[in-house]
């Protein structure tokens, strides 16, 4: 998975936005199709903390493995 935290400029009219615990997360079309669920996990450590996405892949027509 990629991140990209440079937005200026950049077309995000077609990313699905979700807000999770005061962070505002982007999910490309292409990874929304191909799957069933995305989970957005946060843990708060000692030291920081630490962002997780979880995609659970959905099998269908368009899926190619």
């Amino acid at each position: 998975m990629s991140v990209d935290t440079y937005l200026k400029g950049k077309q995000t009219s077609n990313y699905q936005k979700v807000l999770k615990d005061d962070v505002t997360i982007l999910v490309a079309p292409k990874l929304r199709q191909y799957t069933k669920r995305i989970e957005i996990v946060t843990q708060k450590k000692l030291i920081g903390s630490k962002l997780l996405a979880v995609a659970y892949h959905e099998h269908g027509a368009s899926c190619r493995h």
